[in-house]
């Protein structure tokens, strides 16, 4: 056969269905102008989206040990004094 009957065929289809599982979901909210623009800036700044930005600094707040750590700190804050009478600077 020629490449011009070629072409008069077809290519078959194949329909599959398809499931994922770890799918991402959409979430509206609302910022007024000036906040959505700082926004748009700092993300710039870092070189990633308005999403990403959104999503690493939710992440970030929802992460349990992050949060241990940080109060960790801040008992370690309320007794400073005590370590630099004990060990000095």
């Amino acid at each position: 056969m020629s490449l011009p009957t070629l072409a008069a065929f077809r290519l078959p289809v194949q329909h599959t269905r398809c499931t994922v599982l770890d799918m991402s979901r959409h979430v509206t909210i609302r910022l007024d102008e000036e906040f959505h623009e700082r926004l748009k800036a700092r993300a710039a700044a870092l070189g990633t989206t308005v999403t990403a930005l959104i999503t690493e600094v939710t992440e970030r707040e929802l992460d349990e040990d992050r949060k241990n750590f940080l109060s960790g700190i801040e008992e370690f804050a309320d007794h400073w004094s005590y370590f630099q009478q004990r060990f000095g600077n």
